[in-house]
């Protein structure tokens, strides 16, 4: 059983509908050609639906009469001069040398196509995807066709993706609904002409295929068996024709018919716009020709030498501009190629098609062919339905892929989301002198659900009708930790001023007190210190933050000495202590935050106590007085050794030789009342003579101390 299909092929200039059908060959059933009245399309665009739709209406009702069959499906073709192509380099490092994976391989060119919709700048929820292909790999820095097997510590692709607009496909429709036509089958004008005159056997070669228009000329690559990349230049035979229009001042129309026939080598007679009759030798105007048609070469060339990175083993044109005069010869300037590896093929060559009608004989015949060929083996394009987080869209997929990634970056799902998550950073901390790391969470990749069922691989197909779900990637957490989950010390029992308390060793980070739930920070440095006396007292008094320490240096016998005064007075275990001294479980501690720390200058210095004494009468009453063997002196005045000690002071003693006692000292031994000489002269006697304070005395010595009315 045979399958027929309408192939339509709309261009700039013309359109041109083939009925073909697939038998033991591929048979050309019937072709229709009609040519624009006016210009409803530049450089490949639709511009007047209308027009185009009253042409394509034309062509549908001449082969329903001829083949008597009506027409409702067609295939048709979308030119490439509205492709939007992007290329990015991604790499990826391992922190140990790996086996790399066709899931690695998939991950970096998926992160090649998530860059570019993240980073283009463009609106790619008004495109189709068109797909995407690798350009080239690296395997650690150098070049590779392929990385699956290898090891390697580091991998990197250059990806082109390429977008189509929704706008072209939009009015290439609403000119089939005017028609009463549905579009079955759709592909890109240089994927039809190149799977029409390329075949699979000649892609080995690179070859570059040019598809020249009126309004474009579209670009196909092929190398090691692969298409790998298109193009479009947006100049082709209307620029010609418009150069000859300027030229010898005729219509556009006109122009053109004198365009065709400049291979002919005979005179061209014309009108031009004023109505005069004129005419002109075909070699006249083809030299003057030349500058343009070596400009539209120029452009092709410097397309196609961009994309294929320099020569290609040939270029292969097709469409009706390839028969512009002379552009054989510039195109093979222009690329680079040797002579004879630049030319036009013809549809005579393609093996597989029988022309029934003949008509076929022209290179503006690959194209339309090209859509025939690719309708009835069923691989151009088709929509799907699809809805994706709850919009419903239609899906195009120029490569037949038809999978997760082309249908979340046509519905916009990817834009600025994530489809892998990033590591979170590691939280470097210092306990103890320690080296402590926290890692991170890895984070969650993007979660894709098809029809409510997970799936495992953004590369699965999909069907028209799926419902996809997507959610993206989560960044992972970065490192995080409190105080208490890197160092808990545990509580100890003190006792402070008779009372049991549970005490915890102080915790500092970077040198401030912290508390064990407060959160940890980067480079942070925390300590753990032992159970101090300091902290006993700051856990049980809230005035503890006003005890104050002062330190005063003062020279014993001139050796320096650092004393340390308080307003507070601590004992541990009855003994001195420190604030900064350890405390061990059941210590007992004294604390009066009223009783201030003074030093004496006995507390510092070891006096020797009195070796003799002398008994002396004072008033009657023997007493006896002791005879010490050292002398105390600070800043240089004798002192008592109960004095009180000042910053700076300078201390010394001194052992005394014949030592003499003072008639003050007795003071010390007796009790005397300062009160009871208010108001009279006190008159001291020894041995019955006038004595001062510092009258010396000796054994026996008698004194008395007198109170005389004043006169």
């Amino acid at each position: 059983m045979s399958k027929e299909v309408f192939a339509l092929d709309i261009g700039t200039r013309k359109v041109m509908g083939i009925i073909a059908s697939l038998q033991e060959a591929i048979r050309i059933e019937a072709v229709e050609v009609i040519e624009h009245v006016s210009r409803p399309m530049f450089d490949g665009q639709i511009h007047s639906i209308e027009e185009v739709a009253a042409a394509v209406s034309k062509i549908k009702l001449a082969l329903e009469s001829r083949t008597k069959k009506k027409l409702r499906q067609v295939a048709v073709a979308v030119a490439g001069r509205n492709l939007v192509t992007f290329r990015s380099k991604v790499s990826k490092a391992f922190e140990a040398e790996q086996e790399v994976t066709q899931e690695m391989i998939r991950g970096l060119e998926f992160e090649g196509v998530e860059k570019i919709v993240r980073d283009s700048g463009n609106d790619l929820m008004q495109f189709y995807c068109v797909g995407y292909s690798p350009r080239y790999y690296e395997l650690d820095g150098e070049k590779i066709s392929t990385l699956l097997g290898h090891r390697a510590r580091s991998i990197a692709a250059e990806v082109i993706v390429t977008f189509l607009p929704r706008v072209v496909l939009d009015s290439m429709f609403s000119v089939l609904k005017k028609a009463g036509l549905e579009a079955t089958n759709i592909t890109l004008e240089p994927i039809a002409a190149l799977g029409a005159i390329i075949p699979e056997e000649m892609r080995n070669l690179n070859i570059v295929l040019v598809d020249i228009g009126a309004g474009t000329s579209d670009l196909a690559l092929t190398k090691d068996g692969n298409v790998y990349a298109y193009a479009m230049v947006a100049e082709a035979g209307d620029e010609i024709t418009e150069h000859i229009s300027r030229l010898l001042l005729t219509d556009f129309s006109t122009a053109e018919r004198i365009k065709r026939k400049l291979d002919s080598d005979e005179g061209i007679e014309y009108e031009d716009i004023w109505g005069k009759r004129c005419a002109i030798e075909a070699a006249s105007v083809k030299k003057e020709l030349l500058p343009a048609v070596r400009k539209l070469a120029q452009s092709i060339a410097g397309a196609g030498l961009d994309l294929n990175g320099g020569p290609p083993h040939a270029v292969v044109a097709v469409g009706g501009g390839s028969l512009t005069p002379l552009l054989m010869q510039e195109l093979t300037r222009s690329f680079g190629v040797a002579e004879g590896k630049a030319g036009i093929r013809l549809p005579y060559m393609i093996r597989q098609v029988k022309d029934l009608t003949g008509a076929l004989t022209g290179p503006e015949a690959i194209t339309p062919i090209g859509i025939a060929l690719m309708a009835v083996h069923s691989l151009g394009l088709r929509f799907m339905d699809l809805e994706v987080n709850g919009r419903k869209m239609r899906m195009l997929d120029f490569q037949q892929k038809k999978d997760i990634m082309g249908a979340l970056t046509l519905s916009g799902a990817l834009s600025n989301k994530k489809l892998y998550p990033r590591p979170g950073l590691s939280l470097t901390v210092e306990v103890n002198g320690q080296l402590r790391v926290i890692k991170g969470t890895l984070g969650e990749p993007a979660r894709v659900r098809v029809n409510g069922r997970p799936v495992s691989s953004l590369t699965d197909r999909i069907e028209s009708g799926d419902v996809i779900e997507f959610q993206e990637a989560l960044d992972g957490k970065d490192g995080s930790a409190r105080v208490g989950d890197l160092t808990a010390p545990e509580s100890l029992e003190i006792f402070l001023n008779k009372e049991a308390l549970k005490v915890c060793p102080l915790v500092t980070m970077d040198g401030e007190p912290v508390a064990i739930d407060a959160p940890v920070h980067d480079r942070a440095k925390i300590e753990a210190s032992s159970l101090k006396v300091r902290d006993v007292l700051r856990y049980a008094h809230s005035d503890a933050a006003d005890l104050s320490e002062r330190q005063i240096l003062v020279n014993i016998n001139g050796a320096p000495r650092i004393l340390t005064q308080r307003n507070f007075t601590v004992r541990l275990n009855a003994g001195p202590c420190e604030l900064d001294t350890e405390l061990g479980s059941g210590d007992e501690v004294e604390f009066a935050y009223n009783e201030p720390t003074h030093y004496r200058i006995r507390d510092v210095l070891n006096i020797p106590p009195a070796l003799e004494t002398m008994r002396v009468n004072v008033d009657g009453e023997d007493i006896e007085v002791a005879i010490g063997t050292a002398e105390v002196f600070m800043n240089g005045n004798q002192v008592k050794p109960e004095e009180f000690l000042i910053d700076g002071a300078d201390v010394k003693i001194c052992r005394a030789e014949n030592r003499q006692v003072l008639l003050s000292e007795i003071f010390k031994y007796i009790e005397f009342d300062p009160y009871k000489g208010l108001g009279k002269n006190i008159r001291i006697l020894v041995n019955g003579s006038p004595a001062g304070f510092t009258t010396p005395l000796k054994e026996g010595s008698r004194i008395r101390i007198l109170f005389e009315d004043r006169q």
